[in-house]
């Protein structure tokens, strides 16, 4: 991790209306799989910036830099600075600020710029698990129009994790195994498991798409256990 933001840092340089740029997720968990686990980005732009001139600048380094770490994707979300005051109800409500900010205010790194985790607020998992649905069932019903089989794969990973979570697990990926194996959901330990091993997609749409909806209905008015 500390190569690869010495090396973000050397070739990046400094790019006007960039606030903050942040690493956060696994690879600063430490549960980090090559060919399975995304590396992670944040990136913050000062209010009224261009985001794809920003974003052009970015990318090429953040890919370069990423690339020795054999990652599923370089992942890089964006937000404006202003917006960082309630994720959940301006721009865009992503789940690393929302749901499991925790985390992310645990497992994060300033790559370069401001800290930001002191303009979050802190929300309670019964006011943001609403939106976190919402999110999720039109992501369902976004994939399964366009038939994209990679997608409904994540999104029903995610679920299971989310699932996971609402029991008291982290985000490390080997909570989240123990806690599905502890509940004893056989659909949600077959589709995590694939995950784990290389995002292999061996599921039919129809079945993805029938997890997910049984998955949220327990989920839908659930008293979470927040973990210790």
């Amino acid at each position: 991790m500390i190569a690869l933001i010495n090396c973000i840092r050397q070739k990046l340089g400094r790019v006007p209306t960039l606030y903050s740029l942040i690493l956060y997720g696994s690879l600063v968990r430490g549960d980090f799989v090559p060919g399975t686990s995304d590396v992670d980005f944040f990136i913050v732009l000062e209010d009224g910036a261009e985001p794809e001139e920003v974003l052009s600048k970015v990318r090429p380094p953040l890919e370069e830099c990423s690339k020795d770490l054999e990652p599923a994707e370089v992942d890089i979300a964006w937000e404006w600075l202003s917006n960082l005051r309630d994720p959940l109800n301006l721009g865009y409500p992503y789940k690393f600020l929302t749901i499991y900010q925790a985390d992310f205010r645990e497992n994060h790194v300033v790559v370069t710029g401001e800290e930001v985790v002191e303009l979050l607020p802190e929300y309670r998992i019964e006011g943001v698990l609403p939106k976190r649905l919402e999110v999720i069932l039109g992501n369902l019903e976004r994939d399964l129009s366009s038939g994209n089989l990679k997608m409904l794969h994540i999104l029903a990973g995610e679920t299971a994790r989310l699932m996971a979570f609402l029991h008291g697990s982290s985000l490390r990926k080997e909570d989240v195994l123990g806690k599905l194996e502890e509940l004893g959901d056989e659909d949600a330990l077959k589709i995590y498991r694939s995950y784990l091993a290389g995002r292999k997609k061996e599921f039919s749409g129809e079945f993805l798409r029938e997890f997910v909806l049984k998955e949220l209905r327990k989920i839908k008015g659930f008293t979470p256990r927040l973990p210790s």
